[in-house]
């Protein structure tokens, strides 16, 4: 066993050789000890060599976060296959396309689930020689129907598959949300997934002994910030197929899990609950928060856990987590920051060409180091675009770094607008809104006008019970912004739609700007 892990399966190597009786997996009624899910990995594993799969072959899944995608995934990983996730929520137009991108030589689907026939589906958009592999209402068991196809494989050719894997060979593709354009998948290797890890270990200083994981498997937050640091740290990983308060609820009073990866959106979910006292969740020792301007209201509630807080930036290509605000910071220093790189994370401020920005003055995020994606999977020239001519990741993202080394997000590139001559930035004036004690979440998109060429449209989600008057907010933010910031026309709704990742999805509200004219 290797002094320190640097391969994704070395990491359940290291498991079973600490604590091989240590619970890893929970599932429903289903607990699975570090042995007991090696035995189900070594099954889908030579599952997989039997079908054909070979080093650099895609396995896509489809399921919910659960067990069987735990073990599909580390048994893809383990043989130098790459592993895919597929959302139950997508459709078929899609798949289509997802599975025609990635080409995977085999496809795990849980169907039927939710009313829903995937089996059938997938079936009639996969390329010709697609294996597929239905998961039924009982999880994968390492002697099941699925594993018995592997019977013909040795224990010597299942050995040797994994010693051929090397920390640089892709382990994943994550595709990214495809909010501008079709989506592309981001290659993570076995380094970027295992050190990226490893470095959130460092920076926590804390042990994590379980978390539980709703959100989608497809995504980067899901496999990595939650799962694989989970799992790195030797903790438990308590699984459950959706976002349901309620139920979540009771998982958390009976397994009580230390760490906790949320977003502004979840925070507002958890506070509307009637009766809710977060000083009921004192098991709680680390939440890691991020994806969007958190409001100071929402930090003062969540604070009273008693958890160490910290507000974190991230991207599918960056593997997770990259940034992250340190423990003493203030609750304005993690409502108005993402902090400061994670260790073997550099971050820079920057234009298109790697001209440095000065301190305080806004331009492109810019990161290299462990955590970096190896490109986007058969597209080099999307490939090279992402990077600038030095090699860094161009993120897309907007920031500026302040006095105190801290660095603060301003906003996607392609969001920002001007307005009269000025830069605008969405996230500035979403924060300033959701600062009124009626409001819960804001949105800020830009729209043209015929004077200042563009200016701002904002969408409120006022908090339960509670209303919101346009007049009465834009007079609350002429205190607090220039007013050249300040949308000129709003819209309440009672609902946002969301990314699967979790995200407001801006783009669903711009169209539906083209769609009404309900603005006022």
């Amino acid at each position: 066993m290797p002094q320190s892990p640097t391969t994704v399966y070395d990491v359940l190597t290291h498991r079973l050789a600490t604590a091989a009786g240590a619970e890893a997996v929970i599932d429903g009624d289903l607990r699975l000890t570090n042995e007991m899910l090696r035995a189900r990995v070594d099954a889908v594993a030579k599952t997989l060599l039997a079908l054909g799969v070979r080093k650099g072959d895609r396995v896509a899944t489809l399921a919910p976060p659960s067990a069987d995608f735990w073990t599909i995934f580390l048994a893809t990983a383990s043989i130098g296959a790459i592993w895919q996730g597929l959302n139950p929520r997508y459709q078929r137009n899609e798949y289509e396309y997802l599975l025609a991108d990635a080409s995977p030589r085999v496809v795990f689907v849980r169907s039927p689930y939710e009313e829903r026939d995937y089996l059938k589906e997938l079936s009639a958009l996969a390329p010709a020689g697609t294996r597929f592999l239905p998961l039924g209402e009982e999880p994968l068991s390492d002697s099941g129907e699925t594993a018995h196809l592997g019977n013909g494989i040795s224990d010597d050719t299942l050995r040797s598959a994994r010693a051929a894997v090397e920390p640089e060979d892709i382990a994943v593709i994550v595709y990214t949300s495809g909010t501008t354009g079709k989506p592309k998948g981001a290659m993570l290797s076995h380094r970027a997934i295992v050190q990226t890890a490893l470095s959130n270990l460092a920076w926590m200083k804390r042990p994590i002994a379980c978390t539980i994981c709703p959100a989608p498997i497809n995504h980067v937050g899901a496999l990595n910030n939650v799962c694989f640091t989970t799992f790195a740290a030797g903790g438990r990983i308590v699984f459950f197929h959706r976002v349901d308060l309620a139920a979540l609820g009771a998982i958390n009073q009976r397994e009580q899990p230390d760490y906790l990866v949320s977003s502004p959106t979840a925070f507002a979910m958890m506070l509307a609950i009637p009766g809710v006292d977060m000083r009921n969740y004192g098991y709680f020792r680390m939440i890691v928060f991020g994806g969007a301007a958190t409001p100071v209201a929402y930090l003062r509630e969540i604070v009273k856990t008693g958890a160490q807080l910290s507000s974190v930036y991230g991207q599918t290509e960056t593997t997770g987590m990259m940034t992250w605000t340190e423990p003493d910071a203030s609750l304005d220093v993690m409502s108005e920051t993402i902090g400061k790189p994670i260790p073997g994370v550099e971050i820079r401020i920057a234009d298109g060409e790697g001209k440095v920005a000065a301190q305080g003055k806004t331009d492109e995020i810019q990161v290299r180091g462990l955590c970096v994606m190896s490109g986007y999977f058969g597209k080099p020239e999307a490939t090279r675009e992402a990077f600038t001519p030095d090699g860094w990741l161009r993120t897309g993202d907007l920031g500026f770094e302040r006095p105190d080394g801290n660095i603060v997000f301003a906003g996607r590139l392609k969001e920002m607008f001007k307005s009269g001559g000025y830069n605008v930035y969405p996230v500035e004036v979403e924060l300033a809104i959701c600062e009124h004690p009626a409001v819960a979440q804001a949105a800020v998109v830009a729209v043209d006008h015929p004077t200042f060429q563009e200016v701002g449209h904002g969408f409120i989600l006022p908090k339960a019970g509670e209303t919101v008057d346009a007049n009465d907010l834009k007079a609350f933010l002429r205190e607090r912004i220039a007013d050249y910031k300040i949308p000129k026309t709003w819209d309440i709704l009672q609902t946002f739609p969301f990314l699967p990742n979790g995200k407001i999805d801006k783009r669903a509200l711009q169209a539906s700007l083209n769609q009404t004219t309900g603005a006022t």
